[in-house]
C-alpha cells in the first residue's frame, strides 16, 4: 500500500511539473449573458483528451496543462461552439472573453442522434439495448438472450465458445448460483437497461479467475430530484406450479440516491434422470424421478452519497436466503447382458434438505484528484455463505433369482461457513500520451465444513440403528493480486491496450479424520492485450489476447465421500489444481454483422469425473485435472432490423475441439465438432406498439464436451405481451420449450464401462407475468464495484 501512495505521488509531482494556465471566459453573443457550465476541453494531437473543466457562474474556466500544441474546444450540452488552436509555453495565457453562438436552451435539447445497435470497442463488444425492440418489454434475462455471444438455455448463462461467464451490474459482479441469479436478474426491467458490455477477454483490471468472460449491464442515468417503483408477479405452470411476487424502489434527491429490491419466490420443479452403466456383468439402469421445491427471499440495498464534489461514498448490502426441499425416489435395474432379464434391483426413496444464506457487503470511497479524469476508488468487502445441507436414503437390494432382500440406508449431514474479506483499491491516472490504470487487491477466505455420515451398506435387516461417524475439512486462501494497464490511441483508426496482472497464492487443506495437511503456494503472470481498428465508420477490427485461471471451488476441494447410495459417491479432491486458458480472439463489426474467429488453449482442466469399479460397481463422482483442450470457432451474428414491425436477432457458431485426457482409467482422446444455431424474432402487431409477439428457437448439434459425446437439443418459445396503462402496466404470456427438446443428453467411457446419462429439468412452462411501473422512470441510483466478487463465485453463489 505505502508502495502505491509512492508512485501515485511521484505521478502527480511529474503532472504538475512545469504547467502553464490557460483562462478565459465564456459568453453568449445573443444575451451577453456568461455560459455556466460549458465543457471547456483540450485535446493533443492524437485527439486525446488531456484536460477539461466546467465554466462556473461567471462563465470563467482555469486550465492547467504542460508545453506542447493542443486544441482547446467549448462544448454545450454535447455540441462543439468553439475550438481553436494553442501553442503552449511557459507563460500564462488568458483567452479573454469567448463569445458563443448558443442555439440550444438546456431545457430544449432535442436528441436526434441514434447509437449503433452494435458497437465494437477496444476490449469489448457494446449491445445498446435502448435501440432495440427488447427495452420496452421482458426483463434482464430476456435481454441477454438475445445479445450477441451470449446464450441463455434452460436459465443456464454461457458466452460462446466459454465454458462459463460472470454477470455484472454497473460493473459490479453479481455471485449467485444459477437460479438465484436468474431470480434476480428478472427483477430488473429491461426498460431500465441502457446497454449489455459482452467482455470475452477481460482486461487486467479484473479478477484473473474463471475462464469466462464478463458481462456487464448497464443501467439508465436519470435525474435528480426524483424516485420510481416497480411492482413484479409471476405465475408459472411447469409439472408443478411456481410463483414469485418483487418490488423495487429508487430514489434520487440532492446528494443521496438509493436503489433497493426485495424479491419472493415459492417454486416445485420435477427433474428426471437416466443414468445407464454397462458393467461387464450386466447393464444398471438408474431412473431419478426428483420434486424440488424452493422458498427464496432475496434483497439489496445500495447507497450512494456526494460528500464533496471529489469524494463520493457508498455501501451496498445483499441478502439472499433460500430453502432448498427435494424427494427422489429412485429405482435401479441390473440387467443380464445374454438373457436382457433383470436379475436384481434397487428401489429407494431419499430426500435432500438445503438452507444457503448469504449476506454481503460492500464499503466503497471514490476521490477525484482532478479534472483531468485521475481517480482513486477503494473497496473493502465482507461476505458469508452458510449452507447446512441433509441427504437421506433408504432402500432395498432385491435379487430375483433365487430370490433374497437386502437394506441399505445412509444420510449425510454438512454445515459449510464460508468468510471472505478484502481489500480493493483502483487508481485512474491518465497522462498526456497515455491513459494509465494500476491497483491492487488483497483476499482471504477460509472455509469450514463440519460432516457427519453414516452408509449402512448392503444389510441382511432393515437398517433401524444409524451411528454418524465424523469428518471434516478446513481450507483457507490467501490472495495477493496487482495490476497495470494502459490504453492509447493513436487517432481515430488506430487504438491499443495492454495489461499484466499478478497473482500470488497460498493455500492451506487440512482435514483431522484424513490425516490431511496441504499447503500450496505460486505466483502467476496474466497479460492481456487488445488492438482495434476503425476501418470505416460502419467497419471495425479488432484483436484480442487474455491469459486466465480458474480456481476450483472450495466444494470441489472437499475431500470427504458424500454418499448418495451404497452405489455412487461423490467426493471433493484437496489437491486439486487450477487450469489456465489462453484466449485469442478475432474479430469484424460490420453494421449489424459480427464475425468473429477465437482460439482457446486450456491446460490442466478439472472437471467432474464418473469413475466405475467393474469389480464392486460402485461409481465414484470426483474430480481431477485431467484434460487439455484445444478449441478453434468462427461464429456469425446478424441483427435484421429493416421492417419497423419486425426485427430479428440470428446467430451460428460453429467449433472445432480436441481434448486428451490423463486418467489413470483407460479413456480415450475426444474430437468434433460442436455447432449452434438461434434466431430470436419480436414482431410488434399493432402501430402503437402494445401487443408484441417474440419467436424463438435455438438448435444445438450433436457434439463434444469434455469427457462426453453429446446429443442434440433444441427449445421453441412463444411470448404474447400486452402494455396497457401509457405502457407502465406490462402482462405477458409465454410458453417456453413447447416442445420439451432441450433435455441435455450425453455418453462416455470410463475404465472401458460405457455411460448414458439424460436429463431434463422441466424447461417447458407455461408463464403469465404481470408488472406496474410507477414514479420517474428515469430514476438514478448509481450501483458500486465490490472487491470479493471472484470468492463470492466459488462458494456456488
Amino acid at each position: 500500500m505505502d508502495k502505491i501512495i509512492i508512485i501515485l505521488m511521484a505521478f502527480s509531482c511529474l503532472a504538475v511539473s512545469a504547467q502553464s494556465q490557460i483562462t478565459g471566459r465564456v459568453l453568449e453573443t445573443e444575451t451577453q449573458k456568461n455560459l455556466e457550465f460549458a465543457e471547456v476541453i483540450l485535446k493533443n494531437n492524437g485527439s486525446s483528451i488531456i484536460a477539461g473543466t466546467v465554466t462556473d457562474a461567471n462563465g470563467s474556466f482555469n486550465l492547467s496543462v504542460a508545453k506542447g500544441n493542443y486544441t482547446l474546444q467549448v462544448l454545450y450540452v454535447g455540441q462543439i461552439l468553439y475550438s481553436k488552436s494553442l501553442t503552449v509555453a511557459e507563460k500564462p495565457i488568458n483567452l479573454g472573453v469567448i463569445e458563443i453562438v448558443n442555439t440550444l436552451e438546456l431545457e430544449e435539447v432535442a436528441i436526434v442522434g441514434k447509437k449503433k445497435l452494435i458497437e465494437q470497442k477496444i476490449d469489448r463488444l457494446v449491445f445498446n439495448v435502448e435501440n432495440s425492440s427488447k427495452a420496452s418489454q421482458g426483463d434482464a434475462l430476456e435481454v441477454l438472450r438475445v445479445t450477441p455471444g451470449v446464450r441463455v438455455q434452460n436459465d443456464q448463462i454461457t458466452m460462446i465458445g466459454k465454458s462459463n461467464l460472470q454477470v455484472m451490474i454497473d460493473d459490479k459482479i453479481i455471485r449467485l448460483s444459477d437460479e438465484e441469479l436468474t431470480n434476480f436478474l428478472r427483477s430488473i426491467a429491461s426498460e431500465d437497461i441502457t446497454k449489455v458490455e459482452v467482455i470475452t477477454t477481460p482486461p487486467a483490471k479484473y479478477e484473473a479467475s474463471g475462464n469466462s468472460g464478463l458481462v456487464n449491464i448497464i443501467l439508465k442515468q436519470a435525474k435528480k430530484d426524483s424516485w420510481n417503483a416497480q411492482l413484479k408477479s409471476s405465475y408459472t405452470q411447469r409439472i408443478y406450479a411456481a410463483g414469485s411476487v418483487g418490488g423495487s424502489f429508487n430514489f434520487n434527491k440532492n446528494k443521496l440516491s438509493i436503489a433497493s429490491s426485495l424479491n419472493y419466490s415459492d417454486a416445485d420443479f420435477f427433474y428426471d434422470q437416466q443414468d445407464d452403466a454397462y458393467f461387464p456383468d450386466g447393464l444398471w439402469s438408474t431412473s431419478t424421478p426428483v420434486k424440488f421445491s424452493n422458498k427464496g427471499l432475496s434483497g439489496r440495498i445500495d447507497l450512494n452519497y456526494q460528500i464533496t464534489s471529489n469524494w463520493e461514498m457508498g455501501a451496498q448490502y445483499i441478502y439472499n436466503k433460500s430453502d432448498y426441499l427435494s424427494t427422489d425416489t429412485p429405482y435401479t435395474a441390473v440387467y443380464d447382458n445374454n438373457t436382457n432379464e433383470i436379475t436384481r434391483s434397487l428401489r429407494s426413496k431419499g430426500s435432500m434438505d438445503l438452507g444457503p444464506e448469504i449476506h454481503s457487503v460492500n464499503y466503497n470511497n471514490g476521490f477525484t484528484l482532478d479534472t483531468l479524469g485521475r481517480k482513486i476508488i477503494l473497496n473493502l468487502d465482507y461476505f458469508k455463505y452458510n449452507n447446512p445441507d441433509t441427504k437421506t436414503y433408504d432402500g432395498v437390494s432385491t435379487i430375483e433369482d433365487p430370490y433374497s432382500e437386502q437394506f441399505y440406508r445412509g444420510i449425510n449431514t454438512n454445515k459449510q461457513d464460508v468468510t471472505n474479506v478484502s481489500a480493493k483499491l483502483d487508481i485512474e491516472y491518465p497522462l498526456q500520451w497515455v491513459d494509465l490504470s494500476f491497483g491492487g487487491k488483497i483476499s482471504s477466505s477460509k472455509s469450514l465444513n463440519d460432516i457427519l455420515f453414516y452408509n449402512s451398506g448392503l444389510v441382511d435387516d432393515p437398517v433401524t440403528d444409524m451411528p454418524l461417524a465424523q469428518n471434516d475439512f478446513e481450507y483457507k486462501e490467501d490472495i495477493q493480486a496487482a495490476y497495470i494497464q494502459a490504453n492509447k490511441k493513436f487517432n481515430d483508426s488506430w487504438s491499443m491496450q495492454l495489461g499484466l496482472r499478478m497473482e500470488a497464492t497460498q493455500t492451506d487443506s487440512k482435514s483431522n479424520n484424513l490425516d490431511l495437511s496441504q499447503r500450496d503456494e505460486f505466483a502467476k503472470l496474466f497479460p492481456t492485450f487488445y488492438l482495434s481498428y476503425n476501418a470505416t465508420e460502419n467497419s471495425n477490427f479488432s484483436f484480442n489476447y487474455s491469459k486466465r485461471i480458474n480456481r476450483p471451488n472450495f466444494a470441489q476441494l472437499n475431500p470427504n465421500d458424500y454418499w448418495m447410495n451404497p452405489f455412487q459417491t461423490i467426493v471433493g479432491n484437496a489437491f486439486l489444481q487450477p487450469s489456465y486458458i489462453d484466449n485469442f480472439e478475432l474479430t469484424n463489426t460490420y453494421k449489424n454483422f459480427v464475425t468473429k474467429l477465437y482460439y482457446n488453449y486450456e491446460d490442466h482442466i478439472f472437471s467432474r469425473v464418473p469413475l466405475a469399479d467393474s469389480q464392486t460397481n460402485i461409481i465414484r463422482f470426483t474430480f481431477e485435472n485431467f484434460i487439455t483442450t484445444n478449441r478453434i470457432g468462427f461464429s456469425e451474428n446478424y441483427t435484421f432490423n429493416k421492417i419497423k414491425w419486425w426485427s430479428s436477432y440470428n446467430g451460428l457458431d460453429v467449433n472445432y475441439s480436441k481434448s486428451s485426457f490423463n486418467l489413470e482409467e483407460n479413456h480415450e482422446d475426444q474430437e468434433g465438432l460442436n455447432a449452434t444455431v438461434y434466431t430470436y424474432n419480436d414482431f410488434n402487431l399493432n402501430a402503437d406498439k402494445t401487443w408484441l409477439l417474440g419467436v424463438n428457437y435455438w438448435y444445438m448439434a450433436p457434439g463434444v464436451n469434455g469427457i462426453f459425446d453429446t446429443k442434440s437439443a433444441s427449445s421453441l418459445s412463444l411470448t404474447l405481451q400486452y402494455l396497457l396503462l401509457n405502457k407502465d402496466l406490462n402482462i405477458t404470456l409465454k410458453g417456453n420449450d413447447l416442445f420439451r427438446t432441450a433435455e441435455i443428453r450425453r455418453t462416455t467411457t470410463v475404465n472401458d464401462v460405457y455411460q448414458n446419462a439424460e436429463y431434463y429439468f422441466d424447461s417447458r412452462s407455461i408463464q403469465l407475468s404481470v408488472s406496474y411501473k410507477f414514479g420517474n422512470n428515469d430514476i438514478k441510483a448509481k450501483k458500486h464495484k465490490t472487491g470479493n466478487a471472484n470468492e463470492r463465485q466459488r462458494t456456488g453463489n
